[in-house]
């Protein structure tokens, strides 16, 4: 079985708005790109999620954007977690 895998640009959009937030150039961000992972010959594909990861010497969070799609995930619980609820939590990690 042929798999096609197609790695998806980080947008723009979803970086400005992390990169905004006041006081995260304190931390350390990672932004991974996702990939859209196609199985050849059938109807079968998986979408493997943007990737924010915002950490410090001792706490980090694991965000994931999906493509075409401005919400925010957690990702140990796929909750969904809004802007206001990031800067809340990177305000306690400074």
């Amino acid at each position: 079985m042929k798999i096609t895998i197609e790695q998806l640009n980080f947008p723009i959009s979803v970086k400005d708005k992390i990169t905004k937030i006041s006081n995260i150039s304190k931390l350390d961000i990672k932004f991974i790109n996702g990939k859209y992972i196609h199985f050849n010959n059938t109807n079968i594909s998986i979408n493997n999620p943007h990737k924010i990861i915002i950490s410090n010497n001792s706490y980090y969070l694991i965000l994931l954007s999906y493509e075409n799609d401005n919400d925010f995930y957690l990702k140990d619980s796929l909750k969904l977690i809004t802007l206001n609820e990031i800067k809340n939590i990177i305000s306690q990690i400074i």
